[in-house]
């Protein structure tokens, strides 16, 4: 560790996202430098890079008894210049690779960063999983950077009720950077006089950690109390779970059970287990042991996510439970007197309004064009729906309690058909190709969302069943399934999927890729 000059300027850089207390730990190093005889200036570059924004808080300290010495006042620089930053914060990996990507660390850097991850919006909106890898990151830094302390700060300030902001402060005190006293730093914590116990026991973790010195907690360690049977209306379910399945396909059918059960009861979870039987049988007899049962395993997963759909009344039912409301407090860290307000954008189709109905009568909405032109008067917009008012809430509430009528609507008709001919093309693929099962189980992942995002996947998904036809006997079936389904995952426009589809087939079948067509009844 090495102490900067006090004899020379100190350059600060601070990369955080909105809400990250970014802010509050620029305030808390212009209060500290102050008070140690330094001339201090702050300033911040709001950006849209993730969340609310990732933002720069630059800082630069200038020793006031050089000032005095040459009789001048200093000329500060606005924003951080690559080369010359002293120090460098990031409250979030990614913003640590963007600190790197600019030329903000190089050999004299002192480099403080969490590695815990906030997802960017870009690796958010892609359709399948779009995070980015870290690694290169955390070697790149370790590499440029002077000095590289990295831990995750996010784990550690909610570990103790605090904030990131005062793990980076303690950090930065244990990186010995700046050259001030411990006790100047937690000074300047108590001087703001807010959260000040809490944001010391944050202090603490970073200060210990960043010198390598944590203490360890000898605290007494409760016991973990014994596993609690299972309730009565899923027991049978898990035992037979665990009596008729392989061990490694345990977790994605217990997660998969719980979710079956909250969507449709007990009952629709049993349907879950005996189409799984189905598969189980058919990786037995194709030698699924030697894979470690991967085809049981994966369509555990993706079958659970098939049959609990999300529809108008499950879509209704989530947004109005209380573990999301008080998950919306937890983000944006509001105080127990505070209100906060939630504001639901609602833009429903006719097709999804039709799709609750019973089959008939859903059918018969989607064909009728007189339907089609009375319903779009009331539904060309979206609305907000707030649903921390009565009126938002009890609509949304009184909404999600009909689900007892799904079993009879036109969308359960049509995705328990799209289901059980997925299961048969499965097994049959297991026959002769364990790999192609293999993909045809995760092509599920297309289907996902409800409205334009669900329509668009089920198009994708249709299209690559039909060439799945076509191909099934070639030797590379498996991985041409398998470029197709990562091309139909890169972008909600299609443009990579359409190229991909050019391999297989020439540009007369392109027109059908993105028909406007109902999945739920025949093409008119």
């Amino acid at each position: 560790m090495a102490t900067l000059s006090k004899d020379k300027p100190i350059n600060i850089a601070i990369i955080a996202m909105g809400g990250q207390g970014g802010g509050v730990l620029s305030k808390w190093i212009l209060s500290l430098a102050d008070s140690q005889g330094y001339i201090a200036q702050y300033t911040s570059v709001p950006g849209v890079a993730q969340r609310t924004g990732a933002t720069i808080y630059y800082i630069e300290l200038f020793p006031a008894h050089l000032a005095e010495q040459a009789s001048k006042k200093p000329i500060l620089a606005l924003t951080p210049v690559p080369g010359d930053v002293d120090i460098v914060i990031a409250s979030e990996m990614i913003e640590a690779g963007r600190a790197l990507m600019r030329g903000f660390v190089d050999g004299n850097t002192s480099f403080i960063a969490s590695n815990h991850r906030d997802y960017a919006i870009f690796e958010k909106q892609e359709m399948g999983d779009g995070r980015k890898p870290v690694d290169e990151i955390n070697s790149l830094a370790q590499e440029t950077a002077r000095e590289f302390i990295c831990f995750d700060m996010d784990a550690a300030a909610r570990s103790v009720g605090s904030v990131i902001s005062s793990v980076l402060f303690g950090a930065l005190a244990g990186s010995g950077a700046l050259p001030f006293k411990r006790a100047d730093f937690e000074a300047t914590i108590a001087a703001s006089k807010k959260a000040v116990q809490a944001n010391l026991k944050g202090f603490e973790l970073g200060f210990q950690t960043a010198t390598g010195k944590r203490v360890a907690d000898n605290s007494p360690v409760e016991k973990p109390e014994p596993a609690q049977p299972y309730a009565a209306t899923v027991a049978k379910l898990m035992v037979r779970m665990e009596r008729e399945f392989p061990p490694h396909a345990h977790f994605y059918i217990r997660e998969g059970l719980k979710k079956l059960v909250d969507f449709e009861g007990t009952e629709y979870a049993a349907l879950y287990l005996d189409r799984l039987t189905q598969i189980y049988a058919a990786d037995k007899q194709a030698g699924g042991s030697n894979e470690k049962w991967r085809l049981t395993t994966d369509s555990a997963r993706y079958l659970a996510l098939a049959m609990a759909y999300d529809d108008v009344m499950r879509v209704a039912d989530l947004k109005t439970r209380s573990d999301r409301f008080n998950r919306f407090r937890d983000e944006v860290k509001a105080e127990p007197d505070q209100i906060v307000h939630v504001s639901e954008f609602m833009h429903p189709r006719l097709e999804e309004i039709a799709e609750i109905l019973p089959i008939g009568l859903g059918q018969f909405m989607l064909s009728s064009k007189i339907v089609r032109k009375t319903g779009s008067l009331f539904l060309n917009k979206g609305r907000r729906i707030s649903t921390t008012k009565l009126g938002g809430f009890i609509l949304l509430y009184a909404l999600g309690r009909l689900s007892w009528l799904r079993k009879y609507s036109l969308r359960f008709s049509g995705e328990n058909q799209r289901i059980e001919s997925w299961i048969n093309t499965i097994k049959d693929a297991a026959k002769g190709n364990y790999s192609l099962a293999i993909e045809l189980a995760s092509l599920q992942r297309l289907i996902k969302g409800y409205g334009d995002t669900h329509a668009r996947g089920l198009r994708r998904y249709s299209v690559i069943m039909d060439l799945y036809r076509e191909i099934k006997d070639d030797a590379d079936a498996a991985p041409a399934i398998a470029r197709l389904k990562a091309a139909a995952l890169k972008d909600e426009e299609g443009i990579a999927f359409a190229e991909a589809l050019n391999t297989f087939a020439d540009d007369e079948t392109q027109p059908g890729i993105e028909a406007q067509v109902s999945p739920l009844i025949p093409a008119q």
